[in-house]
């Protein structure tokens, strides 16, 4: 279908367009209106301590890097698996169930911001729960990981980038939120307009 009718469908249809526009509208400002949400975020750098000796470069300082970056991909998974929320959710005193560890899942996110660097951010509605929560996984997960090396490699380590994460308030603008919403209200008519218009044509063909 050409821009030219496309246009033409618009102009014929401009009360069904006007009324997704102004839902769009709607729904942009529902969404600023929604609950403030803060984010707490955190960094974990991950290591192997190769054995010193005296060279510039060693077949132990090779394997104590591969063996970090690949032990990065591990402690990004144990960061999103069931267990250690779990184990977060105890230290924080809530009960472990599927709707609890599903509310968690959806405040957390993981993401390896550099080979061996791991970031975790929790949303939440205040500062205090977001930090609070951001605090029991990082424990549950330095905890965690102690006793897997422990038990395996103990010259792997993994550490806090920063001694406290940083907290903020998620950004939100009034502007923007009704403009994506004007948008999408302004896309979904087109797709919709369009759409009746292709069905038309191919019942009269």
């Amino acid at each position: 279908m050409e821009l030219k009718q496309i246009i033409n469908i618009l102009k014929k249809n401009l009360a069904f367009l006007a009324i997704f526009v102004f839902v769009g509208a709607v729904s942009g400002v529902g969404v600023f209106l929604l609950p403030e949400k803060y984010i707490t975020t955190g960094s974990f750098y991950v290591k192997r301590a190769p054995q010193d000796s005296g060279e510039f470069f060693t077949y132990e300082g090779y394997y104590g890097q591969q063996a970090s970056l690949a032990y990065t991909n591990t402690v990004f998974a144990l960061l999103e698996s069931i267990d250690l929320e779990s184990m977060a959710l105890k230290k924080l005193g809530a009960p472990v169930d599927e709707l609890t560890l599903r509310k968690l899942h959806k405040k957390i996110s993981v993401k390896k911001s550099g080979p061996q660097l791991i970031s975790l951010t929790v949303k939440d509605l205040s500062p205090n729960e977001s930090k609070k929560v951001w605090n029991a996984l990082s424990d549950a997960l330095l905890e965690t990981t102690n006793k897997i090396n422990f038990d395996g490699d103990t010259a792997l380590s993994i550490s806090q980038v920063s001694p406290e994460p940083v907290v903020k308030k998620a950004y939100n603008n009034l502007v923007l939120t009704v403009l994506i919403g004007v948008s999408f209200g302004f896309a979904t008519s087109v797709f919709v307009l369009s759409l009746k218009e292709y069905t038309k044509e191919e019942k009269s063909s």
